[in-house]
């Protein structure tokens, strides 16, 4: 059986278990690169029955010789050993020839944090003048002030939105309630003002009805914005004018990670940020923990000291 067939119920299987469309999107793009990598070295498509471990060898030497960080790699071979255990699972074959290779072993790297200056001049970057600029303006402020997932935030509904706090649909499928500054509040709701009026703009324009999708953030059409794509290049176009530090990743995530650190530094309990970041295991919180610097530790431990407390 060919592997991109099989690629197809594998899909259709997650699916049915109710994974995540981002999730299911990831495993696809996973087991592809190494289905494009054994078709073009040996010309021909992999069948699950032939593929071999020397074959998944040769497809991690390709990725470490271009220099592709060992996470990356990794992440490559979690959502390909995912795919070979249905294959298994489905009796196609008796063993995975993923199932001794081991994975990469990861270098431990501090994660760089966008500074405070940095995060004004990206909300500074855009303005209320339009529709577009106020939504990327506050996509910006929500993921600064909340640390929420992009595949969350790209998902949010209207409804979504409460008086101070906002109901986020994670991974699993599982709710949780992230709270809602006074100053997101503001920013959103002057966002939701300018969006309905550019819209009602529109239909008057063009003398049809445009039904809006009920997303809180719309693209151009009035519909929701569908890949994660779309909100990564605007926080690439976003960090470029704030002139944001070249050794800083501008992502979603370090939106995330600088919401984590900030909370930290405020003095708010970790346990208290993984449950508001949906986080399973506190462990998973606890990397952001490496980004704090000795200074900072310092002054931290100083607000709090036992004895300061007690004289």
């Amino acid at each position: 059986m060919l592997c991109k067939e099989l690629l197809k119920e594998y899909l259709l299987d997650l699916k049915l278990r109710n994974y995540s469309k981002r999730t299911i999107e990831t495993y696809e793009q996973q087991v592809t690169k190494f289905l494009e990598f054994y078709s073009k070295t040996f010309n021909e498509d992999a069948h699950v029955q032939k593929v071999k471990k020397l074959h998944y060898k040769m497809f991690i030497g390709s990725l470490l010789d271009r220099n592709l960080m060992e996470t990356y790699i990794n992440a490559i071979l979690k959502g390909n050993k995912s795919f070979y255990s249905y294959a298994v699972e489905e009796g196609l074959i008796r063993e995975s020839p993923l199932k001794d290779i081991k994975f990469l072993k990861e270098q431990k790297k501090v994660l760089v944090a966008f500074s405070d200056n940095e995060v004004l001049n990206m909300i500074n970057v855009w303005n209320f003048s339009s529709f577009l600029n106020a939504r990327n303006k506050v996509i910006i402020a929500t993921l600064l002030d909340t640390g929420i997932r992009v595949s969350e935030l790209i998902n949010l509904k209207n409804e979504d939105i409460k008086s101070n706090y906002i109901s986020v649909l994670g991974k699993g499928n599982k709710w949780r309630v992230v709270p809602l500054s006074n100053e997101l509040e503001y920013l959103i709701n002057k966002y939701i003002r300018i969006r309905d009026n550019h819209f009602k703009k529109l239909r008057t324009y063009y003398g049809r009805n445009r039904v809006l999708e009920d997303y809180l953030f719309l693209g151009k059409s009035g519909k929701g914005i569908k890949t994660v794509t779309n909100i990564e290049l605007v926080i690439k176009d976003t960090a470029k004018k704030a002139n944001v530090r070249p050794d800083v990743r501008a992502s979603p995530h370090t939106f995330r990670h600088y919401y984590s650190l900030k909370n930290l530094q405020q003095g708010q309990d970790i346990f208290t940020i993984s449950k508001i970041l949906g986080h399973n295991n506190i462990n998973t919180t606890k990397i952001y923990l490496g980004s704090i610097t000795n200074e900072q530790v310092i002054e931290k431990a100083v607000a709090t000291s036992p004895l300061s407390c007690l004289l």
